[in-house]
């Protein structure tokens, strides 16, 4: 009998990475987007490509905890149980700094990150019965900040105290609980940059080049498989070696930043 495993913001990047990894693996996959047609799209996709597992499309808006009990009420309809969660939707918060976020701002990412996460956690436990494995898609923001995005930071930050949490909570369920530290992920954002952008991306990592999603997608199916069975309230980072180097700090950068003209006046 296949293992069934439950994706959050699995219609593209590193989601989808995730996703196509389980079902190559002969999971069965549940897809959530809050996109129902694309939730849809991707599960059919995956069975197509994937027939030894299946897949199953699910409505999910990560922001609201009715939304999140109504889709895991839909995967225990479906399968009955859950053997691993993967919390991946994410609000990215790009240019919600201190003085420029507002309240609106702080729930929308808030809510996105840290409270999907944990209340989704909440969720998939009741359906792991005699154990399985829950894993964050976290980022190096956790650990180091950058101009522009104090709200993000914040809610990656959050997770990593649910993650430790949970893993003691939930130890004695039989549950592993952990967090990837993603950065420098290949994704559809980087399509815009430059090739002299990408470099100068590059040059500041130690590793000299960026994670793929693929890349993402197998330390999160190791930490769910029985290969990491003592792994439990951990962060491992998969980052290019970003959360070991300390930036250049710039104390000119709100001056700078196009997110934050307004605030200083600067047309």
């Amino acid at each position: 009998m296949n293992k069934t495993m439950m994706v959050t913001g699995a219609t593209k990047n590193t989601g989808w990475a995730v996703a196509r990894r389980f079902a190559a693996d002969g999971w069965n996959v549940i897809v959530t987007s809050r996109d129902a047609d694309g939730a849809k799209s991707a599960a059919a996709k995956l069975k197509t490509e994937f027939p030894s597992a299946d897949a199953f499309g699910i409505t999910m808006d990560p922001a609201s905890v009715a939304s999140i009990r109504i889709a895991f009420e839909s995967a225990a309809a479906k399968y009955g149980r859950l053997d691993a969660f993967v919390s991946n939707a994410a609000n990215l918060g790009i240019g919600m700094s201190v003085f420029n976020s507002t309240e609106a701002d702080w729930n929308a990412v808030m809510n996105t990150n840290a409270r999907a996460a944990f209340f989704g956690s909440q969720e998939a436990a009741k359906l792991m019965g005699d154990g399985g494995s829950i894993v964050f898609i976290s980022s190096c923001h956790a650990n180091k900040s950058v101009p522009g995005r104090a709200l993000y930071t914040a809610s990656k930050a959050a997770i990593g105290g649910i993650t430790r949490s949970l893993a003691v909570e939930f130890g004695c369920l039989g549950i592993r609980v952990n967090a990837i530290l993603a950065g420098a992920i290949r994704t559809d954002r980087w399509d815009r940059l430059t090739d002299e952008e990408v470099a100068a991306r590059r040059a500041r990592w130690p590793a000299g080049k960026e994670s793929t999603p693929d890349e993402i997608a197998a330390a999160v199916a190791f930490l769910c498989s029985d290969a990491a069975h003592t792994i439990t309230g951990a962060e491992i980072p998969v980052d290019s070696g970003i959360g070991v180097c300390l930036l250049q700090y710039n104390k000119d950068w709100m001056k700078d930043d196009e997110y934050n003209r307004k605030y200083w006046g600067k047309k």
